[in-house]
């Protein structure tokens, strides 16, 4: 068992980010959704060669799970 399977539990992961972060807080994303790990994986490590920074680094986000919407719920 990967530390992501364990992290997120039994819940599958249904998208990928790739996001640029500094000092904790995401400047910029790269406009792509990912549905494979290894595909958002491999466009992170080339962002990250491309860039060549220790301040800025880009890191992997996800969004897991599949949640029901009360289509009369208006988010107030």
């Amino acid at each position: 068992m990967s530390k992501l399977s364990m992290t997120l539990g039994h819940e599958a992961v249904v998208a990928y980010k790739v996001v640029l972060m500094f000092q904790g807080e995401i400047m910029k994303d790269d406009p792509k959704i990912y549905k494979r790990y290894g595909d958002a994986f491999k466009r992170c490590e080339h962002l990250n060669h491309v860039i060549k920074s220790d301040d800025y680094r880009w890191k992997l986000m996800c969004a897991k799970g599949w949640y029901d919407v009360d289509p009369n719920d208006k988010g107030e």
